[in-house]
């Protein structure tokens, strides 16, 4: 009884040791199945324009080319996926940046940066290493970086958008920093901060100068002061308040301008200024009426004053 339990016991420990997933012995079969999958990787329009991710491909399929069947573990095909994973991503990545949307190629970074990861992975197989399959495949993402840093450079400078220009600007710095162009990334940091001071100060004063129009259409409708056109001009310095914040808003095409809050603000100042336009003419009108009246009053006493002036001078001459 013993005897059996033992055989068991160590068919069991063999059954275990084949089918261990940690375990997996190199083959010929292995190998053919890896270069296949190589060899598959068909994709002349990204080649043509990464070479240097066509070398690094080249090389992986000379690495196992040169293994022995037996050479070839799960190890072996770790790293052989992560490098064709690299590929189809690299092409995903290309394909992004072909397009004409800035969101595209915001993803696209994204994915860069995935594949950036994917690459330091590659470092930690030594064989990988020496055979500089990693450092292939950086040149031709370093590659992509530089284009992407030079696209948002132009997009910053075809935009009048202060905002977009901002992110823009700063895309492109990130874009040539991890493209190693530091000079470039330096100098776009430069102007991404430079807008980003002016755009802030503008909207500090412009946000200021919409606070002043609140308040002066409010003294406009609830004058403090019963001196005649004090309403009047309050809604006058409202409306040059608005349009200075407006004009801020303009000069960086800003979307504040389309805020309701804002569009409220100065739907109610039109209001108020036509509204008190037509009093202030109004009362115009009245005093101008009511002068004509004193002034034809005075005129009528002046004409009649000389008139019997005149009939005095008269009867004093034929006494004479």
């Amino acid at each position: 009884m013993k005897r059996q339990s033992l055989v068991v016991l160590i068919l069991l420990t063999i059954v275990i040791y084949l089918s261990s997933p940690t375990i997996v012995v190199g083959s010929d079969e292995l190998k053919s199945g890896l270069l296949e999958d190589i060899l598959a990787q068909d994709k002349p329009g990204l080649f043509d324009d990464y070479r240097k991710l066509n070398l690094a491909k080249t090389t992986v399929k000379t690495v196992i080319q040169g293994m022995s069947g037996g050479e070839v573990t799960s190890a072996t095909k770790a790293w052989v996926d992560i490098s064709l994973r690299i590929i189809d991503n690299f092409e995903i990545m290309v394909n992004l940046s072909k397009s004409s949307d800035q969101s595209d190629h915001i993803n696209a970074i994204e994915v860069a940066d995935g594949l950036n990861r994917s690459i330091n992975r590659l470092r930690g197989y030594d064989i990988v290493e020496r055979n500089g399959i990693p450092m292939l495949s950086m040149l031709a993402l370093t590659r992509f970086y530089r284009g992407e840093g030079k696209f948002f450079e132009d997009a910053a400078r075809n935009t009048d958008e202060t905002k977009v220009k901002m992110a823009y600007a700063q895309n492109s710095s990130i874009a040539y920093r991890k493209g190693g162009m530091t000079t470039e990334a330096s100098r776009m940091e430069f102007e991404w901060r430079r807008h980003k001071r002016i755009y802030e100060r503008d909207m500090k004063r412009a946000l200021e100068y919409i606070n002043d129009a609140r308040v002066l259409r409010d003294n406009a409708i609830n004058p403090s002061s019963g001196f005649f056109g004090s309403d009047f001009m309050a809604i006058l310095n409202a409306k040059d308040s608005f349009e200075s914040a407006k004009g801020l808003y303009v000069k960086h095409n800003d979307t504040k301008l389309e805020n309701e809050s804002v569009i409220k603000t100065e739907a109610e100042i039109k209001k108020t200024y036509q509204r008190l336009m037509l009093d202030t003419l109004l009362r115009i009108l009245i005093y101008l009426l009511i002068l004509s009246t004193i002034t034809f009053i005075l005129w009528t006493d002046f004409k009649r004053w000389g008139e019997e002036l005149d009939d005095t001078r008269l009867g004093e001459e034929l006494i004479v």
